[in-house]
This record gives structure tokens, C-alpha cells and sequence, in this order.
């Protein structure tokens, strides 16, 4: 939805709801602020209209804290972002590969036989689902936790349940590009742009949800690498027999 306001005598807009949203928060737009948007009958005031009267609705003290927590939206926060889905991933796929272990499921696919797309959207539907639990629940992901990142709303509550599995499965869509390596790199850049252009990544864009936190100490910067280096070295360890027996089964496909 796109909305006019009034500045100064002067109509501004159009612009996006999200956008409205974040002048709010910055003290641009206020509650007594004549606004228009399309099919409106006259102009009204911000808080009057139901898709911007949350913002209105947050105490003082909860938008000052707010503010101070808020993380500027540049590329290098999205590197930071993320970097802690990656960190989150390898959790993922070191435990897929264990319970695939004990299972005695093949790691590999079979190089004559490619996995199919439901295939694929079923090794990520758990992750989907954990991510959605964690964030409804406590705002965090081991990832996001190591590197002091919270997901909530643009009220600063947490998000519900189907608020946050819908959120984790468009990042794995339109940011991550479902594990396909081409489209996921297009996607990182991509969401590197829209970040610098409008403040927030696609997923994030046209919702009520942002993400906030304060400034990362040295020592859990530490911690967090070192934790991506154990993971990677056990995830390795994990996958390097069945790796050689897959790269040579691979070569005598491709040979064929």
C-alpha cells in the first residue's frame, strides 16, 4: 500500500507501508500527521489508520530502547546476518548427517539417480521448522545468538509461530535460493542491493518484523569462529569416506 503524507505544507510520497513504518519509528511521521493513501475518502491522521496504528501503540520507553537496539541496514550487518544462517546450517546439516549415520541412509546421492525438488524441500523442511520454533520462542538461532541478533516485530514482540516459519521459508527461498549454488549467490548479492537501497533484505521488506541487537563483542566474534571451525572439521570428518566413494562413482557416471 502506498501512502502521501503532509510535511511542512507539502504533500511527500508516494511510499511503501514499510517505509511510513520506519519514518514513524524515527520520529518523522507522528500520530497527528495527515496521511492519504488510495481509496481514501479524505485525509486522516497516522494513527487513525489501522495498517500504522501499531506503531503508535509502543510506550516511549519501549521506542527509545527500540531505537538504541536497532542495527544500522548496511551490507556489512547482512555479511553478519548472514553468517550466522550459515553457522545455523552447518548445525543443520552436522545433525541430518549424523541421524543419517545411524540410520544407515546413504550421505550421497546416487550419481545415476540426482535428487528430485521434493527431495530437496524435504531435507529442508526440518530446518524450516526448527528455525521457526526458535525464533517464535526466543527470538534467536544458535547463530544469531552467538552473534547478538534478535528477529521481532516492529513493535518489539516476539513473532508467533506461523509468523516466523513463513519468514524462515522465504530467507531459504529468496536468500539462500534452496541450497542451489548459482541462485543462492545471486541471492546473496541481490539482498546485498535492496539492503543498501532500502534498508531491509526482501524477506524483512514488506513485513512487520526487523532484526535487532547491539554491537558485537571481540570475544563472542572469537567464540564464533572457533565454533565454525570445530563444526566444519567434525562436519568434514563426518562426510570425508562416503565423499571419496561418491567423488569416484561420480567419475565412472560421468565416464559412461
Amino acid at each position: 500500500m502506498q501512502f502521501w503524507f503532509i510535511e511542512n505544507g507539502e504533500k511527500q510520497g508516494p511510499f511503501e507501508d514499510y517505509e511510513i513504518r520506519s519514518m514513524i519509528r524515527e520520529g518523522r511521521v507522528k500520530s497527528s500527521t495527515r496521511v492519504w493513501f488510495k481509496d481514501a475518502e479524505s485525509w486522516v491522521e497516522a494513527s487513525e489508520v489501522h495498517l500504522l496504528n501499531g506503531e503508535f501503540q509502543v510506550s516511549s520507553d519501549e521506542v527509545e530502547e527500540s531505537v538504541d537496539q536497532m542495527l544500522p541496514p548496511t551490507p556489512f550487518l547482512m555479511w553478519r546476518r548472514f553468517g550466522a544462517r550459515w553457522f545455523d546450517h552447518l548445525i543443520y546439516q552436522t545433525i541430518l548427517i549424523i541421524g543419517l549415520r545411524l540410520g544407515g541412509v546413504p550421505i550421497f546421492p546416487d550419481p545415476n539417480n540426482p535428487p528430485s525438488g521434493m527431495m530437496i524441500v524435504g531435507l529442508l523442511l526440518p530446518v524450516i521448522i526448527m528455525e521457526g520454533a526458535l525464533v517464535s520462542s526466543l527470538g534467536v538461532t544458535p547463530g544469531k545468538w552467538l552473534l547478538n541478533l534478535q528477529v521481532m516485530t516492529n513493535t518489539g514482540r516476539l513473532l508467533t509461530t506461523g509468523q516466523a516459519m513463513i519468514r524462515s521459508m522465504r530467507v531459504w527461498v529468496l536468500g539462500m535460493g534452496m541450497r542451489e549454488p548459482f541462485i543462492l549467490i545471486l541471492g546473496h548479492l541481490f539482498n546485498l542491493w535492496i539492503v543498501k537501497k532500502k534498508g531491509a533484505p526482501l524477506w524483512d521488506l514488506t513485513s512487520d518484523f526487523r532484526v535487532v541487537g547491539g554491537s558485537l563483542p571481540k570475544g563472542r566474534l572469537v567464540i564464533f569462529w572457533f565454533a565454525v571451525f570445530a563444526l566444519f572439521m567434525f562436519f568434514t570428518i563426518l562426510v570425508y569416506p562416503e565423499a571419496q566413494e561418491f567423488s569416484e562413482a561420480w567419475q565412472e557416471a560421468q565416464g559412461k
